[in-house]
């Protein structure tokens, strides 16, 4: 009986970000996927169905009530927050965490050493060897 992995569902975070509060969960990428986006055009079409095919709940609301994950409700939204979810779907499925904020301490300076500046002695040349 061979191994089945299972599919990966990622709970996108857009804590801090102009987009905090939003919460999408998303299908991880296969291989071959993100190969695919990689090459895709991005054009706004190809953006949203990439979006569709992957977004398995989000708590988006509008003047309605919540909008669906359906290309049609994707399409109400606006175009900067649709990027941001799949940029995030990319960063969440290649497991590249972000970088280390800047307050990070770097620990201090390393001391000199002190190393002698003395010229090096000339060594007796070697002679040539005849052929």
């Amino acid at each position: 009986m061979g191994y089945r992995p299972k599919r990966r569902i990622l709970a996108l975070d857009f804590t801090g970000t102009e987009y905090d509060g939003l919460q999408a969960s998303v299908r991880s990428l296969t291989v071959g996927e993100e190969l695919e986006l990689n090459d895709m055009e991005w054009t706004p079409q190809n953006v949203v169905k990439t979006l569709v095919q992957r977004l398995v709940s989000w708590n988006v609301e509008d003047e309605n009530g919540p909008v669906l994950t359906t290309f049609e409700g994707v399409c109400t939204q606006d175009g900067d927050m649709v990027l941001a979810i799949l940029n995030a779907l990319r960063q969440a499925n290649s497991g590249v965490s972000d970088p280390l904020p800047n307050s990070s301490p770097s620990g201090g300076p390393s001391p000199e050493a002190s190393i002698p500046m003395a010229p090096l002695s000339e060594s007796p040349t070697n002679s040539a060897v005849p052929a």
